[in-house]
């Protein structure tokens, strides 16, 4: 797996940072050649005094490899400095092919808590900026590991007149230290996924407290308090594993010591007795003692990134296992002729359950749809309506039964093919920080004068002549927030815009007051009379117009039929129309309005 996650990096920046490997042999030649002049000067300045040279031959030598020196830290800073800019760039198209999978891969994956957790981790392993962790750490260190190996091939070809064990010694007591590291680390990444309920809850408690929507609710309620108490029972469990994991580092700190203190006794020693012995002279001590520093530095060196490394080779190893999400195939959705007919659709004996659970959400929903027939999907809570749209638009796919969309089934069409036949406004309001162009046509080259058109089918053309009003105070310069009713109409705007046959609203009013959704749905109803269309609301008032209405109740199809046809059967629908129908009165007495009596319109009550 290392030497795997080391290829996948290196073959990334080949391909977006090539440049990044020519400022590497840049700062590995002149990092290699330092330490050698840094060696070789006291030599120079121990033989002089020892041999008695000329002060002006010293000054000249001593010179040379001083402005050496100089010139080789100077390359050392251009490379490192080339090297980091294209590591960090290398890193940013790295996470755009992270972004390009979050945004390409099954709809399902975005709902399974376990991918979000591996995607976040993955998110951080390639934008976190640490030296020591992710695809930064692994990258910045992947020079100094080279530089450390070559450092060592080096300096052992200098060391190679002294005797094998002193080297064996240093080698041994380098290496020891690391090999315990590994394991620690090693142990950790197996053990990662113990952690992750706590971080789950950690994140989720702090994401939702510290905002302003749950702030309101928490000073009302006075719950300070309680949010703390559970954030401390999370952090209070996440802890024990950081403490142990302290405890086993500290034990690696430990044996690290002990071995630094016995290499340095072993080879100074050695190096004394040498002298001593008269095998070697002054100029050669302060030579091998020069060069047994840097051996033992490059060694350690070499384990600590080789350490580092292993630990950024698990980051790397997360990266890949998120990008394996990528679909190997991507079709932009097709364009749909203008004025195209609506589709007909059929639920056929139609069961789903979510992965990893057995309970049916649905179950045997089988109904019919006509070509620009109009359906109201109605039902309390957890009944099924939003799961029902994500099966009709493809996010997952029935356990049981099939779809079909003018006769193919949904499981055989091409993305391209399917989500160029939908348009759909769901609950969670996507209004992008961009023109209010870029916001109607979202893809591809806009259409100007098709936005304007839309916009002004919606009702917004007058609020902004100029298309190039960014949205979203806060994020651009000059922006601008929509109200409700304003960002309802935007999105009207773009499903009129992609003008595909199939038309879903999810519950996209639910934050309106009823006049105002009973309104727009009678817009969307006008200006899509030849799509195909499903409305899902909690007010039945809303979708009054429908040419039919199922009920959905426990994941199944409780009632159908028109709303006339259902009140005069005196089932559920009605009963839950009887309800709500009393808010309406109350409503008409103080505003004068009732839901409207026109095409297939109804008076409540």
């Amino acid at each position: 797996m290392f030497w795997k996650n080391i290829r996948f990096v290196c073959r990334h920046y080949f391909r977006s940072s090539r440049s990044l490997f020519g400022y590497m042999l840049l700062g590995m030649t002149a990092s290699l050649l330092v330490p050698v002049f840094s060696v070789y000067l006291p030599r120079v300045v121990v033989q002089a005094v020892t041999e008695g040279w000329e002060f002006k031959a010293l000054v000249f030598r001593v010179a040379v490899l001083a402005a050496g020196i100089a010139v080789l830290n100077s390359l050392i800073v251009v490379g490192n400095a080339g090297y980091a800019e294209k590591a960090a760039a290398g890193r940013i198209k790295l996470g755009l092919r992270l972004d390009e999978m979050m945004m390409r891969c099954r709809y399902s994956l975005t709902e399974d808590p376990v991918w979000k957790q591996k995607t976040g981790a993955a998110a951080d392993a390639v934008y976190s900026d640490g030296r020591t962790y992710g695809i930064a750490g692994i990258i910045h260190t992947m020079q100094d590991f080279v530089i450390n190996i070559l450092g060592i091939v080096l300096f052992f070809g200098i060391l190679g007149t002294l005797h094998p064990m002193v080297l064996g010694i240093l080698i041994f007591t380098a290496v020891l230290p690391n090999i315990v590291a590994n394991r620690v680390a090693a142990y950790e990444f197996r053990q990662r996924e113990k952690v992750y309920p706590s971080d789950r809850q950690i994140e989720y408690i702090y994401n939702h407290v510290t905002t302003g929507k749950a702030g309101k609710e928490i000073r009302l309620c006075k719950a300070a308090g309680f949010f703390l108490r559970r954030m401390e029972e999370a952090v209070a469990e996440r802890m024990v594993w950081a403490r142990n994991a302290a405890v086993r580092h500290l034990g690696v700190e430990g044996v690290n010591a002990l071995m630094l203190v016995f290499q340095n006794g072993v080879s100074l020693g050695w190096i004394a007795w040498e002298i001593l012995e008269g095998r070697i002279s002054l100029a050669d001590f302060a030579f091998y003692t020069g060069a047994v520093a840097q051996f033992v530095q490059f060694m350690n060196r070499f384990m600590q990134s080789f350490h580092i490394m292993k630990q950024c080779s698990y980051d790397v190893q997360m990266v890949r296992e998120a990008l394996a999400y990528m679909p190997e195939e991507w079709e932009e959705p097709e364009e749909m002729p203008e004025d195209c007919r609506g589709v007909e659709i059929r639920f056929d004996h139609v069961s789903f359950s979510y992965p990893g659970s057995e309970e049916a959400v649905l179950e045997d929903i089988s109904f019919h749809v006509r070509p620009g027939e109009k359906i109201s999907l109605v039902g309390a809570n957890g009944a099924g309506k939003t799961t029902l749209v994500k099966l009709l638009c493809g996010f997952y796919e029935p356990t049981a039964g099939s779809i079909t969309i003018d006769g193919i089934p949904i499981s055989e069409m091409r993305e391209g093919k399917l989500y160029g036949l939908i348009s759909a406004v769901f609950q969670d309001m996507l209004v992008l920080p961009f023109s209010v162009l870029d916001n109607v046509a979202v893809r591809g080259t806009a259409d100007v004068d098709k936005v304007r058109l839309c916009l002004e089918k919606a009702g917004l053309s007058s609020r902004f002549p100029n298309l190039n009003q960014p949205l979203v105070k806060g994020v651009g310069e000059g922006a601008e927030n929509l109200s409700g009713g304003e960002e309802q109409k935007l999105l009207l705007a773009r499903a009129l815009y992609k003008e595909s046959p199939l038309l879903i609203l999810d519950e996209p009013t639910a934050a309106l007051d009823p006049l105002a959704e009973s309104e727009l749905y009678k817009k969307y109803h006008q200006l899509t009379r030849k799509k195909t269309s499903f409305f899902i609301s909690h007010r039945l008032a809303s979708t009054g117009f429908c040419d039919r209405i199922l009920l959905l109740e426990d994941g199944r199809i409780k009632e159908e039929g028109t709303h006339r046809e259902l009140l005069e059967k005196g089932g559920v629908y009605a009963g839950m129309f009887r309800e709500q129908s009393k808010y309406y009165k109350e409503g008409a007495e103080t505003t004068g309005w009732m839901p409207d009596r026109g095409e297939g319109g109804y008076e409540a009550g």
